[in-house]
């Protein structure tokens, strides 16, 4: 499941605290400009991530009667479709 947006805000400031702190990365920036840096990077990540839930979806709901005649468990096949589509798409879950 993508991240929200302030999961995605808490993360980047952790991410970079992390970074800062390692003591491995001398930063010669403004901070804020690498939390930015991360928060977007992150954002794209979660909107690419949507788009594969919606994807996932639709291929699903093209078997709904099948997956209920079958009485399939829908959350272990939508995140095995989903990763097959993520796979598909070059995405890493």
């Amino acid at each position: 499941m993508a991240l929200k947006k302030m999961e995605i805000e808490l993360l980047a400031d952790k991410i970079v605290s992390n970074i800062i702190n390692s003591g491995h990365i001398k930063i010669n920036k403004d901070v804020s400009v690498i939390k930015s840096i991360a928060r977007d990077v992150l954002l794209d990540d979660a909107h690419k991530e949507r788009e594969i839930d919606i994807k996932t979806k639709e291929l699903l709901g093209e078997f709904t009667r099948e997956i209920e005649n079958e009485r399939l468990d829908s959350s272990k096949l939508f995140m095995m479709a989903k990763r097959k589509v993520a796979k598909k798409e070059g995405f890493l879950l």
